[in-house]
């Protein structure tokens, strides 16, 4: 995240505690403390509002829309925990009968909605069709909030100066609310034509061309598309696998991961698409430095990207480290073979999993020898492979600047999995101290 952005967010809830302690002497502590809370929750529901509809300013605020997601998640959760103890603690501090009475009703509904639609978004097992909808109606409940906010008696007016700094949040975040309910990604894409589809295993490539103005788009981003075809209307993000074209056209690898991907093959030649500009910020590294690019599966898209812009006078030397399952199942050797060929300082070596051959921090380190603290890392792969790598980087004291990655997973869940997993084990553990003596 940028530093920029750190510094909003945590001034914005800062503004409001500078002008909240003037009123220590008109309420009770405790009561102006819960309020407090409420009025973070709000904020934060506000900023989390105006992420979700990507426009222009939150990249250039917060940084690459990749770290943008996962800023909205904890910030999320952060709003959750915030309207929890506000609304834990009594916050009455005044009373107007009917008015208090649906201000309360207002926030009883707003508070356990976003409650419940925000705690089931952690839960990555419910269907992505599902998880997408449901989403949404949260921007219903923040309304409700919102209005909760505005209803409620209290030491100042909503028209006073702290009043009308946190009305602008609750009012971007519903504006933003209905911006996306109402809008949609019209506007906001181009329309494209499938011009082919090739299937290579659990890989479908597909390659598009424009019905018009292409979309803007650097190599190593991202795009969101959907396509005009029973069962495949859903927004979904990929890797642009192809560098900008003078003729626009676009090419997207898609790996069979789940329901939607798994049926990416059945796509017809013809079919419309509707593809926003691209997004993030996983773009090349300087082409005059030394420098290692790591791949896990589908995760070689950006790179291909990436290689399609070089020129091939470039002094820098790039080592691709590429793992799969097998080279036989590669659909991309083909093409790699092809840039190795055009570009003399690219060199590409496979690992695959088959053979017991896998990437690893000191693997690396022996490969480039005295030069490995000093070149940048690049990896785009599956979470799990990133994580064991920075680890291991870590304990061989890698300077972590040089590396880059992209979060490969958009949405994620707070491990609960791994939670119940530590749990059962800790039962187990201690079980055998509870059984009766024999």
């Amino acid at each position: 995240m940028k530093p920029i952005g750190l510094t909003f967010i945590i001034a914005s809830i800062l503004v409001p505690l500078l002008i909240f302690s003037q009123f220590g002497s008109q309420a009770d502590s405790g009561a102006l403390l819960s309020q407090y809370f409420g009025m973070v929750s709000l904020i934060f529901m506000g900023l989390v509002q105006v992420m979700a509809t990507r426009m222009k300013g939150v990249e250039a605020l917060f940084g690459p829309l990749d770290r943008v997601y996962v800023l909205h998640k904890w910030l999320a959760i952060f709003a959750i925990a915030a309207a929890f103890l506000h609304e834990s603690i009594d916050a009455d501090v005044l009373s107007s009968g009917d008015t208090d009475g649906l201000a309360k009703e207002l926030g009883e509904i707003g508070y356990n909605g976003i409650l419940i639609l925000g705690l089931g978004s952690l839960a990555t097992f419910i269907p992505y069709n599902i998880w997408r909808w449901t989403h949404r109606l949260i921007g219903i409940f923040f309304a409700l909030a919102a209005a909760h906010f505005l209803m409620i008696p209290n030491v100042f007016s909503w028209s006073d100066p702290l009043g009308l700094y946190v009305a602008f949040f609750c009012f971007a975040g519903v504006a933003s609310f209905l911006y996306l309910t109402y809008k949609g990604m019209a506007g906001r894409t181009k329309t494209y034509e499938v011009e082919d589809v090739q299937i290579y295993g659990r890989i479908t490539s597909v390659t598009l061309k424009p019905e018009g103005k292409p979309i803007s788009h650097d190599a190593g981003q991202f795009a969101y598309l959907s396509f005009d075809q029973e069962g495949m209307s859903e927004v979904h993000p990929y890797t642009i696998a192809s560098a900008p074209r003078e003729d626009g056209r676009l090419q997207f690898c898609i790996s069979a991961l789940g329901d939607y991907t798994s049926r990416v093959h059945e796509l017809q030649v013809g079919t419309k698409a509707q593809i926003s500009k691209g997004y993030g910020g996983f773009r090349p590294i300087a082409s005059n430095r030394d420098q290692i690019w790591i791949a896990g599966g589908v995760g070689i898209t950006p790179f291909l990207s990436w290689a399609q812009t070089l020129r091939g006078d470039e002094t820098g030397q790039i080592y691709l480290y590429y793992g799969v399952r097998n080279r036989l199942e590669n659909p991309f050797e083909e093409e790699l073979d092809a840039l190795q060929s055009r570009l003399p300082n690219l060199h590409v070596q496979y690992f695959e999993s088959d053979m017991g051959e896998y990437i690893d921090a000191r693997l690396l380190k022996i490969l480039q020898g005295k030069f490995f603290d000093v070149m940048p890392i690049a990896f785009c792969g599956p979470e799990v492979m990133r994580k064991a790598l920075i680890r291991d980087l870590k304990a061989l004291k890698y300077p972590m600047r040089l590396f880059h990655y992209e979060e490969f997973q958009m949405r994620s869940g707070l491990g609960f999995r791994k939670l119940f997993k530590f749990l059962l084990q800790q039962v187990n553990r201690h079980s055998g101290k509870f059984a009766p003596a024999k």
